[in-house]
């Protein structure tokens, strides 16, 4: 008689399996990814495009949270009590938002008028700036007779400037195809901005919920010693960026304004457009402010040189006075991450996600070198114990 032997589970075995099954399908997934590379970027490429309203509300819940916080603690505290959170809380949430909603329609309703106005008003001038650039051309033309400087001139006249010419009548053959393109492209960027402003306000007002599940999604994948720890890392990079970001975010319009007071004071042309250029590119570290003077001084020349040269000195004496005073006082102590690094940073990320990626660049670059940091200590001091 044959004995029937009974099946045993092992759950060893069992876990082994359900591993090498995981492990194989995340294999052929990535091999499938890269085999496609092109549907593999265009499907990204869809995704990212789904996903930035959502990118962008939690940046800007981000950055009004310590807003919010400070309109809480100092004003809706004292107003209605400590005897109810949620009512300070709504108050401070609604109040700062419609501080940044009354900061939107100025810029809407006063600023963006006046840099069309000299936007309008800089485009009258480059009829001038050709004329006396011919005129140059001419002026040294007749006082160096020779034949390099009339092949300059030659080349110029007949190359140069019918080429312009044809460029010109190209643009105005193609504006109302360019002026559709561009109304379909800012209808869609304003109602992304409105989906992401609505998603920015149910994070802000569901924030404790939202951390709250965090805590417990944690504590319910690792042990307890692993959930403190990943706890208070999450903890600690969230003060690095925060204060990175809102720091920044302060000092930027501080020096756009103090542009705009010395612009004024100093007589200079097209005050306002050139002032949202410097305060907008001085969010990007150390290369900001002279990545926003070429610009300004480009659209100065056209005007002035003089003027362009004034600019030029002007801007020098901010950036220093932002590098050595204004910033040290806000920013506090500086991310950690070497001038080199932050080249890299702001270098890889404006070339896949453009400016919001050379602003955010450098704080993630830091919450990298702050995690492989503590990995490393971690490791070592592990090492140290276990020696004899």
């Amino acid at each position: 008689m044959a004995i029937k032997h009974k099946f045993e589970s092992n759950k060893k075995y069992f876990t082994i399996s359900i591993y090498s099954c995981v492990v194989i399908l995340v294999a052929c997934i990535i091999f499938r990814l890269v085999n496609n590379w092109t549907e593999t970027h265009t499907m990204l490429l869809d995704l990212w495009n789904t996903m930035f309203p959502f990118f962008m509300g939690f940046l800007i819940a981000y950055i009004m949270n310590p807003v919010v916080k400070f309109f809480n603690r100092n004003l809706f505290t004292k107003l209605v009590g400590k005897n109810h959170p949620k009512i300070c809380r709504n108050c401070s949430i609604v109040f700062t938002y419609l501080l940044l909603t009354l900061g939107i329609s100025l810029c809407l309703f006063f600023i963006i008028p006046q840099v069309y106005d000299s936007i309008v008003e800089l485009s009258k001038q480059f009829p001038k700036l050709y004329e006396n650039l011919w005129g140059f051309v001419q002026r040294i033309r007749d006082t160096n007779r020779n034949p390099i400087m009339d092949m300059i001139a030659d080349n110029f006249e007949k190359k140069t400037l019918p080429s312009l010419i044809q460029r010109s009548n190209n643009l105005i053959a193609n504006t109302l195809p360019m002026i559709y393109e561009a109304s379909i492209s800012f209808i869609q960027w304003i109602f992304n901005v409105f989906i992401a402003f609505v998603i920015s306000i149910y994070l802000t007002a569901d924030k404790k919920i939202l951390k709250v599940g965090a805590k417990r999604f944690i504590h319910a994948c690792f042990n307890k010693e692993h959930s403190i720890s990943i706890i208070r890392t999450l903890r600690d990079c969230h003060v690095l960026v925060s204060s990175y970001i809102v720091g920044k975010s302060l000092d930027s319009l501080i020096i756009g304004f103090l542009c705009f007071g010395l612009m004024s004071v100093l007589q200079l042309p097209y005050t306002i457009l050139i002032s949202v250029i410097v305060g907008l590119t001085n969010m990007i570290p150390y290369f900001g402010p002279f990545i926003g003077a070429i610009p300004g001084t480009f659209i100065l020349v056209i005007n002035s040189p003089t003027k362009a040269f004034i600019f030029i000195i002007m801007i020098i004496v901010l950036q220093q006075f932002d590098g050595l005073i204004l910033g040290p006082k806000i920013l506090g102590s500086s991310t950690g991450v070497r001038p080199i690094f932050i080249l890299f940073s702001i270098t890889v990320g404006g070339a896949y996600f453009g400016p919001l990626g050379m602003f955010l660049g450098v704080p993630t670059f830091a919450v990298v070198q702050y995690l492989v940091k503590r990995w490393v200590n971690n490791r070592l001091s592990k090492r140290i114990e276990q020696k004899p």
